[in-house]
């Protein structure tokens, strides 16, 4: 059962009604219901309507809520896609057990940007906003020299349109050194 489905079940009961006799209140099929709920069929825009006009719902807020829940698990599906394919790489070598959840959303933005190719890293955009994904390149990678500068200075161009990314790289590196001496 889905998000949704609980939902709508959640507003039957609570309400005192029977799935049939919702489905009979509104003019649908008991079973087209019941596929809903249980998470075996998609929500319609007129199913919808109706549910959200029985139960006095705002208008749209079960669609809404399907499609919140229908992006979380394409993001889901394409983080699951990005650390299998880090694992056929030998990405996390040295850890003993990897599982989806276990990595943090920094280590695995790192991961896929050292060990992955152009199109996976595009599937990161779809998973974590642009500023977050800048962030955490800039806070782990942009600052470690000489090691990744050639990777660095392709995704400065091409992911982040940053002219002058050798400069720029440099400036962070220096910025960098400049934070841990201070803190020294």
């Amino acid at each position: 059962m889905n998000r949704v489905g609980q939902y709508i079940e959640s507003l039957i009961r609570n309400g005192g009604y029977s799935q049939s006799e919702v489905a009979r209140e509104i003019g649908v099929p008991r079973q087209s219901l019941s596929f809903v709920i249980a998470g075996r069929r998609d929500l319609s825009m007129p199913l919808a309507l109706k549910l959200e006009s029985f139960f006095n719902l705002q208008e749209g807020e079960l669609l809404k809520k399907q499609t919140e829940e229908n992006v979380r698990n394409h993001k889901l599906k394409l983080r699951n896609e990005l650390v299998k394919r880090l694992l056929e790489v030998n990405a996390f070598w040295s850890y003993t057990a990897v599982s989806t959840e276990d990595i943090p959303d920094e280590e695995l933005i790192e991961k896929v940007f050292i060990h992955l190719d152009m199109a996976d890293i595009s599937r990161l955009f779809e998973i974590y906003q642009r500023d977050y994904i800048r962030k955490v390149w800039k806070e782990k990678m942009a600052i470690q020299g000489d090691y990744l500068f050639n990777l660095n200075v392709m995704i400065a161009l091409y992911f982040f349109n940053i002219k002058h990314p050798e400069k720029y790289l440099r400036q962070i590196e220096r910025e960098h050194v400049k934070k841990i001496a201070d803190y020294a």
